[in-house]
């Protein structure tokens, strides 16, 4: 089984608008999409994610990123596991928000970095 990250895309200045509550209650129920990956072993975490943050460069620091003022953003993720990422791209086309169009999801493997750092079996 290899990890993926399922990440949450939506429109930012539309969602920005919004209150935390009404932000949660337009959105689909998601509750029964994860509590079946759970049930199918596949759900490792995820959550949607607060609209205000920091960006962190070498040059400093910047409240309120331009991820607010751009229109399409992160809003959450989901971490998987599943067979390959063609597996993995179908549990994201099953995900409610994608259904209706209120969000994209952006499908990425996670690397195994045991691959490249091997514990020491001490």
């Amino acid at each position: 089984m290899e990890k993926f990250m399922l990440i949450v895309r939506e429109d930012l200045s539309r969602i920005s608008k919004l209150t935390t509550e009404e932000r949660l209650s337009t959105s689909p129920d998601m509750m029964p999409w994860v509590e079946s990956l759970i049930a199918s072993g596949k759900y490792i975490t995820g959550q949607p994610l607060m609209l205000t943050g920091r960006y962190v460069t070498q040059h400093g620091v910047t409240s309120d990123g331009p991820f607010i003022e751009s229109k399409e953003g992160v809003s959450g993720y989901d971490i998987i596991e599943a067979e390959n990422i063609e597996e993995a791209v179908k549990i994201a086309q099953s995900c409610p928000m994608v259904k209706i169009g209120h969000a994209i999801r952006e499908v990425r493997p996670l690397m195994n970095m045991d691959e490249f750092f091997p514990k020491d079996d001490k």
